[in-house]
């Protein structure tokens, strides 16, 4: 028994090593990429032109976080071919597959309603945080709705969960992997709504033994907040009441349809 403990110590510790690597490379492939345009960005600070610094963040930053984007999964899915080492896009029953789609607009819903009920002075510091994910346009969707959402997957579900559930008890490797999710994304109101997400979809991976249900699941939350982003604002807010009466109905029908796939959640063991 005494021989064992310091071997699963080991284990953890090795285990946790790797996932602040796996964090590393999906922080530090973001900075590289946009190190050009941080440059250009400050150098127009010092130079006391703010308002053109903050153009050209507004105007560059999608296009970068899309390159940035790409060639991270590049390097993940090179590094696995290379190895001969299996990914984690297992094949799941169709039910399984939108378990995770069935349920995003409903945590879209509780989410938004969750922000609406933030202080004033909050929701004013997370609005200007999300000013660019405000603006829709092509690179702006490609980036948010699908290659942010297949390279969270893979490193925050992929890798870092994968990893510490090997190691632990799967609820805490869901709440650590689900907690470095949301640090990595800054904002403290995005940190709180990311650990939600990442606590969801890090429980549906390990009962479904893959990250392909919860790709689907965070592409479909992401493509609802482009949407409500192209949504006109106007004094009457009625373009607003119809999209989150749509939303809600979707929300309602959506895991009625699927109920065999959420409930098997439920009824199976965690895997892995």
């Amino acid at each position: 028994m005494n021989e064992r403990k310091p071997d699963r110590v080991g284990q953890v510790f090795a285990a946790l090593g790797k996932s602040v690597c796996y964090v590393a490379l999906f922080l530090g492939m973001q900075v590289a990429v946009m190190l050009p345009l941080i440059v250009n960005a400050v150098t127009k600070m010092v130079s006391g032109d703010m308002d053109g610094a903050y153009d050209l963040l507004n105007a560059d930053a999608m296009l970068y976080t899309l390159l940035s984007g790409l060639l991270t999964i590049a390097v993940v899915l090179a590094f696995y071919l290379i190895r001969r080492k299996k990914l984690w896009l297992r094949p799941v029953s169709t039910p399984a597959l939108f378990s995770g789609a069935a349920v995003a607009p409903g945590l879209y819903l509780i989410i938004a309603f969750a922000l609406a009920l933030l202080p004033e002075a909050w929701q004013e510091s997370y609005g200007e945080a999300s000013a660019n994910l405000g603006e829709v346009s092509a690179v702006g969707l490609i980036a948010v709705v699908v290659v942010a959402p297949v390279l969270e997957e893979f490193i925050f579900r992929g890798l870092v969960l994968n990893r510490l559930s090997r190691v632990m008890p799967w609820w805490l490797a869901g709440v650590l992997s689900a907690a470095v999710f949301g640090a990595c994304h800054g904002h403290p109101v995005w940190f709180c709504y990311a650990f939600v997400l990442g606590s969801v979809f890090g429980f549906i991976v390990l009962r479904t033994g893959s990250i392909v249900p919860t790709i689907l699941a965070h592409v479909v939350f992401n493509g609802i907040g482009q949407v409500f982003s192209a949504v006109p604002e106007t004094e009457e807010g009625t373009e607003l009441l119809i999209a989150i009466g749509v939303l809600l109905a979707v929300a309602i029908v959506a895991p009625i349809l699927d109920r065999k796939g959420i409930a098997a959640l439920f009824r199976s063991k965690p895997k892995g």
